[in-house]
């Protein structure tokens, strides 16, 4: 009676016999299909911001949204210009037309602020006057002299619009926060409604997108062409610069690399099979897998991200191993001198469900990384999942079809047995080493298991975008010089909330926010500085000062409600709407903002707020609600969100997969045993990063669950043939001899293949993806070896346990 593996394998069969006699209608559904879904492709959208990588009801997303609905965008584009004098008429003439010209072409602006427009308070007898630095030039006289005294004397400026010692200068660009959604696509709301959600229900919008990103940088580096020169050098970066820059090497990455696979592939596909049916099959494969599971991306309205970046190598490197533990067996059925027919249905039978269950485990495992806490990493591991069937699915389906049209012809018997005995000799090899050193082999595997174990607690997480850039890159350059002459160019936003209307008038909230300003600016350790902050304190002492004959000692907060409800009346008065981007309608909050570098690990973020947050709730404790938020604060969320999710997605993979592998070998104590295989090059590869002191980001920490993902095939292979030659034989070592000469082969191309793949991702512009091309080839390398060395001999050692026992 057959066994229910039996039964599926006939299905199989059955299966391969109707696709060959159906072959072109097969062949015709399938082409609609993938025409219908290749359409959508050019819908797909790229998105590299931090806010995200984190899922819309994140609450720290949602309290960003809250801060920018408030006060706008805290994310600037950010120019610095370094000259032999800025203080030079014919300097500020240029920079008066490239602030004109920023604040004319770049679109959706807000605002563009440098010298030209720096807010100038004074008193003028008894009257408050608060307007531009330069306000009438060049039509009006200015005493450059005196311009300079008064800049570098002016702490507002320093840091902000001007160098510490007078020789680079700033400009800053403010976009919008939020776009409206028009049949013209022009149209903007006003980012600093309360809540843009209630203004009108009926109106469409969304926060700032790659899209509006992508036109700013485009817009922004166009204008500073034409003004850029070797005495008016401009140094561009700051978030819609480096978003943009990311997406940019991404896009390019993508399509440059996927073709790098595509050749590699190609070589090694034709090495190995040398048929022109044995290289064109597998990559029509992986074409329509990669077309399939990308349109289901943009019909989702899912962005491709600095995570699911990697998912072509991913899909490429399944669909193509689907293919050629279909082909080998093909291939060698054909040769045999049975007809194209029963070759296909042999081979599906044979293969097919160890290909079914290496693509339920592995979606499984990535499916794992559906519930993580970042939404980009949960993006990857639905989308993967999904490619991973629909790659299987193309493997029974279109894979058949395929040869069943493909002109095949037998190879030469002695061409073919000569290729067949150079594998043999390599494959035999491993055999008789295996399963004669058993004993040594698995001593050694306990001893690198110790060893790389311990190297583990060496590895460093970090995260810092911009040394993804190579030092050379002008992106690099410009952020490391924002950094070092301008005291960082990257924002912490602390919103106080008194929960009073005009609570913010109160001197005791105003003295504190004094006090924890003083206390975060001094902050200066190797890793980490906090170069200027910013907050409402800074209008009132120039107010105070203004309204006391600009006398330098009344820069001050006055200490009576009335008298600071008074000169903030007086400012408002003025015709500076300043105000407004700092404090709402009723003064009730204020916002803090907190300069750090631009060239900083989240890691060094995440500890620096929890100094924050000890800060404020020693001064605010009781009196108001302080919340951190901001783009640096978001950041902070992704590396320890990523962690956390890993950690459980590792748990889960390794759950299911072991369920996995023991209902396919059906043998609980040699299914848990097979696991071992699995795990050893994980723990090897990551403690190799550590003791290498590689940085251990995002895409590196997924590199353990995605070679989970993929070297499992390779052992479920091993042991689905394994169990049935030993059953046939009796013979542990015969029935590890039959595996390898027989799936080997198969393991031994997908691994090559496979290796080469990711290992085109050395070749990747940002540093990231070197690192996790290297490590996840790594992954496949030891993998292979494990399960060509390692596997034989815990199999021979478990069964002759048993026949002793027995």
């Amino acid at each position: 009676m057959a066994t229910f593996k039996e039964k599926i394998e006939n299905l199989f069969e059955i299966l391969g016999h109707r696709i060959y006699q159906n072959r072109f209608k097969t062949l015709l559904i399938v082409l609609i299909i993938s025409a219908a879904l290749a359409f959508q492709l050019k819908y797909i959208a790229f998105d590299t911001s931090f806010e995200g990588m984190l899922h819309e009801d994140d609450p720290g997303r949602i309290m960003y949204n809250s801060f920018r609905d408030q006060f706008g965008r805290d994310e600037l584009v950010l120019l610095a210009i370094d000259a032999p004098n800025i203080f030079d008429a014919e300097f500020l003439k240029k920079l008066q037309a490239l602030h004109n010209d920023l604040e004319n072409e770049v679109p959706f602006v807000h605002e563009v602020r440098s010298l030209i427009n720096a807010r100038s308070t004074r008193g003028e007898g008894d009257v408050l006057v608060v307007d531009k630095l330069l306000e009438g030039f060049p039509k009006k006289k200015i005493n450059l002299d005196e311009l300079r005294d008064y800049v570098l004397s002016n702490p507002v400026y320093l840091n902000n619009y001007i160098s510490e010692d007078g020789k680079i200068t700033a400009v800053a660009v403010e976009t919008l926060a939020v776009i409206e959604d028009t049949d013209g696509g022009d149209d903007i709301l006003d980012s600093f409604e309360d809540d843009p959600h209630q203004e009108d229900t009926s109106e469409s919008w969304h926060y700032f997108s790659e899209q509006e990103t992508k036109q700013v940088a485009e817009a922004v580096h166009k204008i500073t062409a034409r003004y850029h020169s070797s005495e008016f050098s401009i140094f561009l970066t700051g978030g819609p610069i480096i978003e943009a820059a990311t997406n940019h090497i991404i896009q390019s990455d993508i399509k440059i690399l996927t073709i790098v696979t595509y050749l590699v592939m190609t070589f090694f596909l034709g090495l190995l099979f040398r048929r022109i049916s044995g290289i064109v099959t597998p990559l029509i494969i992986v074409f329509i897998t990669l077309v399939a599971t990308g349109s289901l991306m943009a019909i989702s309205k899912i962005p491709v991200t600095q995570a699911t970046m990697i998912l072509p190598s991913i899909l490429s490197a399944i669909g193509v191993a689907d293919s050629i533990h279909i082909l080998a067996i093909f291939f060698r059925r054909f040769q045999q001198g049975y007809s194209k027919e029963d070759a296909i249905a042999f081979a599906l039978g044979h293969s097919g469900l160890a290909v079914l269950m290496t693509s339920l485990t592995t979606s499984a495992g990535f499916l794992s990384f559906a519930f993580s806490e970042l939404s980009t990493i949960g993006h990857l591991g639905i989308f993967t999942s999904v490619g991973v069937i629909i790659a299987f699915i193309y493997s029974i389906i279109l894979l058949p079809a395929l040869l069943a049209v493909f002109p095949i012809k037998y190879k030469k018997e002695g061409e073919a047995l000569k290729k067949s005995k150079i594998m043999d000799r390599v494959l035999i090899w491993f055999t008789n080493f295996s399963t004669a050193n058993p004993g040594k082999i698995i001593l050694a595997g306990i001893v690198i298991f110790v060893v790389f174990t311990a190297f583990l607690f060496k590895l460093n997480f970090s995260l810092n975008l911009i040394k993804y850039y190579s030092e050379d890159m002008p992106i690099r350059k410009a952020s490391a010089l924002f950094d070092d002459r301008l005291r960082g160019g990257l924002s912490i936003e602390v919103i106080v909330d008194t929960g009073k209307e005009n609570g913010i008038h109160a001197p005791d909230i105003l003295n504190s926010i004094e006090k924890v300003s003083d206390q975060m600016v001094k902050i200066d350790k190797p890793d980490i500085f906090v170069g200027k902050v910013f907050s409402i304190v800074d209008i009132l002492k120039e107010t105070n000062q203004a309204l006391h004959a600009n006398k330098s000692t009344f820069y001050t907060i006055p200490q009576d409600r009335e008298t600071i409800a008074q000169e903030f009346l007086l400012f408002e008065g003025s015709g500076s709407d300043d105000l407004e981007r700092i404090v709402d309608s009723q003064f009730s909050k204020t916002r803090i903002t907190v300069k750090i570098p631009v060239v900083i690990d989240v890691v060094v973020i995440d500890k620096l707020l929890a100094d924050f947050r000890k800060i404020f709730k020693n001064e605010f404790s009781g009196r108001a609600k302080v919340t951190i938020t901001g783009m640096g604060e978001l950041m902070s969320r992704t590396l320890p969100a990523a962690l956390r999710s890993m950690s459980k997605s590792y748990i889960t993979a390794f759950v299911v997969i072991t369920f996995m592998m023991i209902l396919l070998v059906g043998d609980l104590k040699i299914g848990l045993i097979s696991m071992i295989p699995n795990l050893l090059p994980i723990i090897f590869v990551m403690g190799y990063m550590g003791a290498a002191g590689y940085p251990v980001d995002i895409n590196a920490l997924m590199i353990g669950s995605i070679g989970m993902g993929l070297v499992v095939d390779d052992t479920m292979h091993f042991m689905h043939n394994f169990r049935k030659y030993y059953k046939k034989t009796g013979d542990p070592v015969e029935g590890v001899r039959e595996t390898l000469l027989g799936a080997g082969r198969a393991m031994l191309i997908t691994s090559i293949v496979l290796t080469a793949s990711f290992f085109v991702w050395m070749m990747a512009s940002l540093s990231s993806g070197f690192i996790f091309g290297l490590c996840t080839g790594m992954v496949i390398i030891f993998a292979l070896l494990a399960d060509f060395v390692l596997a034989p001999a815990l199999m021979v050692s478990v069964t002759c346990a048993k026949e002793v026992n027995g």
